[in-house]
């Protein structure tokens, strides 16, 4: 499409110049002078391209320097120069008003940006499925409450009590790691289950818990 229009306006660049050349009196770009109404007629006439015509017309005569030359009672001129009608007051306010549209486009409007409340409730289409994991990390292993399931421990952070039980595997990473490293650290990552906590310290149950543990390296 853009390929189209730029070929478009070659042809009609195109054409005006063949139009200066062939009719010198009627057409300069330096010093235009108003144009006869109906001179579109005239060139098409003589076997000019209609659309040709039109897009070099509308080039020829929307430059500020042709606006500037319809002054009232301004002489027309037709392809051989002659004084074909002059100039009105009303087009010569039209090309008044088109001039100062050029210099002074109108300035753009900005939507106005809405303003957003401080809270809102959340609906249907504000909420997707997921899974709550939490994750602990300590560096110190705790002494086990041993149970059937595996080893009980507790990990008291800043807000609550997080109790876990390990399988016999996530507790051999622990104490493999309190053997083999000099400072370690654990994290321990699961479901989160049961939280009590009404009158009495929280505690958060920790279901399905998977542990990592990393050596810490001394900076």
């Amino acid at each position: 499409m853009a390929e189209t229009n730029a070929s478009e306006s070659q042809k009609s660049r195109s054409l005006l110049l063949d139009l200066a050349g062939l009719y010198p009196a009627c057409f300069d770009w330096k010093k235009p002078q108003p144009l006869k109404i109906g001179l579109f007629d005239d060139l098409v006439a003589v076997g000019h391209d209609p659309q040709q015509v039109r897009h070099a017309l509308a080039i020829y005569c929307s430059r500020a320097r042709y606006l500037k030359s319809l002054r009232p009672d301004a002489p027309r001129i037709d392809l051989q120069g002659q004084p074909a009608g002059i100039v009105t007051a009303e087009a010569s306010e039209h090309a008044k008003a088109r001039l100062e549209n050029k210099w002074n486009p109108p300035a753009k409007t900005t939507a106005p940006v809405p303003e957003l409340p401080i809270d809102a409730p959340l609906t249907e289409d504000n909420i997707v499925p997921g899974r709550l994991e939490l994750t602990v990390k300590f560096s110190e292993i705790p002494k086990p409450m041993p149970v059937k399931s595996g080893m009980k421990i507790g990990i008291q952070t800043e807000s609550a009590l997080v109790v876990a039980t390990l399988p016999p595997k996530a507790w051999k990473k622990l104490e493999k790691a309190k053997a083999d490293w000099p400072q370690w650290v654990a994290s321990l990552t699961g479901k989160l289950g049961t939280r009590v906590g009404a009158d009495g310290p929280d505690v958060v149950v920790l279901e399905n818990p998977a542990i990592q543990v990393f050596e810490k390296k001394t900076k």
